[in-house]
């Protein structure tokens, strides 16, 4: 099974040697433990002792370490003599404390240690149509698609909107297979952030939930997607492989206001009948848990016939870790992405992300267990010559990055500028080529809230122009598979 559980307080090292009892002058007992490993019903321990004769352990389902005495556990707990302990008979997705004693034959005991954890949901179990998998599914050109927050215009991703999306129509008639992998993306709901640094209040367990329901809702979203593969496969035949959907994990932002400490932990919501509180790593895990098997619980009762789900997104465009990156300890990415995505990897899900230019992490994503990482060029809005493409080119393979490509509305020949920017997002798909990233590594596409769906109804001329010449920069990658 997967590593599921952190251990929220370390326990103390091996102290007491040296010490006498008040019950036999001897060396008073001392023991250190661990967690190994948890699923949804037992725990594995790793236990090390000195001056004693075995370990009596208690696993409670509190989240109060003051619950037990160490004389209680003594009494109460069962007694373990191995260097390994099981303890089964847990419930799925519950908060455990295990506390425990080392003791010796004569009665004796140590200080009360403690590990707190939480199981995993019932419903991680792989399903079928992950089991088949030979490991993480391949794409490699992701649409990044926007939606759920209200001022998002147009609002609903519907079958039509989709349409440009999944077939492209040449200008000889010819029909092909456009996108093969689509990002459903949000930053924010209303009021509420989902990533850490977005204004407004951290977002609360509604607003994931709303998350989860725009884009399952009827024929929205991610049915939508499906109902528009479906209608292009009428044309086209069945497609060489179902498109994949990468969804959007919110950030499990610490602070009910980001940045301003003084603010709750606590304000997230309940889970499994427990108050979470984000200042403890496992409960940030246990809510990206809950969040990942909602949708993946969504994607196997539904059975889509052309769409499947391919794994997770890390909101956050940068992950820093202490003495790199801003503010690492609002974040604190390291206790919780590594174990995720290892989750991801037991499922056969995986971990995308796109930092922005030079984001905090760019050039250690691997050790964060990610499988799809992308770069921001940040050309696009560079009106300084700050981030030449040069100096992108060069950091994107040095570090085995995929590329993103940008634009907006901005790119549409209705604006004044737009010139400027169809210079630039051509310059995009030249530095490609001309540096060995195109046909070598995964690309993604940002495009705003709907610009290449404007693009592609446009009947300017030039719009027209640099619309094929896009289309056939993507159907056209070497890289892909069909």
């Amino acid at each position: 099974m997967h590593l599921a559980a952190l251990l929220l307080t370390l326990v103390l090292p091996l102290t007491g040697c040296g010490k006498k009892s008040s019950a036999d002058s001897g060396l008073t007992p001392a023991m250190e433990m661990s967690i190994r490993a948890s699923t949804a019903t037992s725990v594995t321990l790793d236990l090390r002792w000195v001056n004693a004769s075995g370990v009596r352990l208690l696993c409670e389902a509190t989240d109060n370490p003051a619950a037990r005495t160490a004389r209680e556990v003594a009494e109460q707990g069962t007694l373990s003599t191995g260097q390994t302990a099981v303890l089964d008979g847990l419930s799925p997705s519950t908060f455990y404390t295990v506390f425990a004693v080392a003791c010796n034959d004569k009665g004796d005991f140590g200080s009360l240690q403690y590990v707190q954890f939480t199981t995993d949901s019932s419903e991680s179990l792989i399903y079928d149509w992950e089991q088949r998998r030979n490991g993480i599914l391949s794409f490699t050109d992701m649409a990044l698609c926007y939606g759920g927050s209200a001022h998002r215009t147009p609002f609903r991703w519907e079958k039509e909107r989709f349409a440009p999306f999944v077939s492209y129509v040449d200008l000889q008639g010819r029909e092909h297979w456009m996108f093969d992998a689509f990002l459903c993306i949000e930053f924010v709901i209303d009021n509420y952030s989902l990533a850490v640094g977005a204004s407004g209040t951290s977002a609360e367990r509604e607003q994931w939930e709303h998350l989860i329901e725009y884009w399952f809702d009827d024929d929205n979203g991610v049915n939508a997607l499906e109902q528009a593969v479906e209608a292009a496969a009428q044309r086209l035949g069945t497609p060489p492989c179902k498109r994949k959907v990468i969804m959007v994990l919110p950030d499990p932002i610490i602070h009910q206001e980001c940045i301003d400490v003084s603010t709750p932990t606590d304000y997230w919501g309940e889970l499994n009948g427990r108050k979470m509180d984000f200042a403890k790593a496992e409960d940030r895990i246990a809510v990206y848990k809950w969040y990942i098997n909602e949708v993946r619980k969504r994607f196997d009762q539904a059975a889509y016939r052309y769409i499947e789900l391919a794994g997770f997104y890390i909101l956050s465009e940068e992950l820093p870790i202490p003495g790199d990156g801003w503010n690492p300890e609002i974040k604190k990415w390291e206790e919780i992405i590594p174990p995720i995505t290892e989750y991801l990897h037991g499922l056969n899900e995986c971990m995308a992300w796109i930092p922005y230019f030079e984001a905090a992490g760019y050039n250690r994503w691997r050790d964060f267990g990610i499988d799809y990482a992308y770069m921001q060029p940040n050309y696009y809005w560079d009106e300084e010559g700050a981030r030449p493409l040069s100096r992108f080119f060069t950091m994107v393979k040095g570090n085995d990055l995929g590329m993103e490509f940008e634009f907006e509305a901005t790119i549409l020949a209705s604006d004044p500028e737009s010139d400027k920017y169809r210079t630039r997002f051509r310059e995009y798909m030249a530095g490609a080529r001309e540096n060995g990233i195109y046909g070598t590594r995964p690309l993604a596409y940002y495009q705003g809230t709907n610009a290449f769906y404007d693009l592609s109804v446009s009947e300017n001329v030039l719009d027209r122009e640099l619309y094929h010449e896009f289309c056939e920069f993507v159907i056209n990658n070497p890289l892909r598979i069909e």
